[in-house]
Formats: structure tokens, C-alpha cells, sequence
């Protein structure tokens, strides 16, 4: 392994903060979790599980409440979560699809209900054009880049 290979040039880091970015759907979100929390808190007659459900529900809402860093660098895209890490290198890459939010990179070339540990998830924040250009100065000519826009058209619509 080269110096390069084991510490790439980061070239862009970012933070993303759907809460903090979207404050309706996270009030709406919290008052949600306070109302489930409460109907079974009065249902079985315990805190317990009013402060059980509170808990497991913010926790499998981490990502959207609490914030996530993302670094691009020459060998691949890091996404560091507030309980997790995920990586993905540019040579595992086989399938790429841009929506108005964000970027999915998957390592499976066709889109199966067993992706989910291979594939991330990278919303754009407000870095959406250069992400757009790193990434596709970086991913392979092979793979069919249909959904990579050559422009950023997708950023009017």
C-alpha cells in the first residue's frame, strides 16, 4: 500500500443537518414521537415504556436529527453518522442515480431489496454542484452514467 492509498487527499467535506434544514418536519417529527410516547405511556399505565419508545424512536431517527459528515477524496466517498461510519471506494462503484436531493452510489449494478449495506445515500446540502463534478470525474466511463447529468439542469427544477 502507497502513502497515497493509505491517506487519499480529501478534496470536499460537508455536513448535512436534515433537522436543522427542514425545522416543520422536525417540530412535526417530535410531536409525533411526544404523542406516540404518550398514547402508550396512558395505554400500559407506565413511564417506562413512554421513555422506551421516545428513546427507540429518536435513535432510528438519528440521521435526521442530528448531523452527518461526508468527505469526498481520490479513492472514495466517507459518510460519518452519529453512531456509524460508511465508506464506499470509487472502484466499487457499478451503479449511480442523481435525484434533486441527493446521490445514491451502489456497489450492485441492478437495484435489489438486498442493497442495503452496499449502497450510501448522499444528500447535497449545499455543495450540490461540486459533488456532482467530483463524482463524475471520478467514477468509471463504463457504467452507464444515464442519471449523472453532464449540467446541473437538475438543481432549477
Amino acid at each position: 500500500m502507497t502513502q497515497a492509498e493509505a491517506n487519499p487527499r480529501v478534496l470536499l467535506t460537508w455536513r448535512d443537518h436534515p433537522a436543522a434544514r427542514r425545522p416543520r418536519a422536525a417540530v412535526t417529527a417530535g410531536m409525533v414521537i411526544v404523542a406516540f410516547a404518550t398514547v402508550l405511556g396512558l395505554a400500559f399505565n407506565s413511564i417506562v415504556w413512554a421513555a422506551v419508545s421516545i428513546l427507540v424512536l429518536l435513535l432510528s431517527l438519528n440521521r435526521f436529527f442530528l448531523p452527518s459528515t461526508y468527505a469526498i477524496d481520490d479513492s472514495g466517498l466517507a459518510a460519518k453518522f452519529p453512531f456509524s461510519t460508511r465508506r464506499i471506494e470509487w472502484r466499487h462503484i457499478r451503479r449511480i442515480h442523481v435525484t434533486r436531493y441527493d446521490l445514491l452510489l451502489a456497489a450492485n449494478p441492478r437495484r435489489t431489496w438486498l442493497n442495503a449495506g452496499r449502497e450510501l445515500r448522499v444528500p447535497f446540502g449545499d455543495q450540490r454542484p461540486a459533488i456532482l463534478e467530483l463524482v463524475r470525474s471520478r467514477v468509471r466511463d463504463d457504467l452507464g452514467n444515464a442519471t449523472l447529468p453532464q449540467k446541473d439542469t437538475e438543481a432549477a427544477k
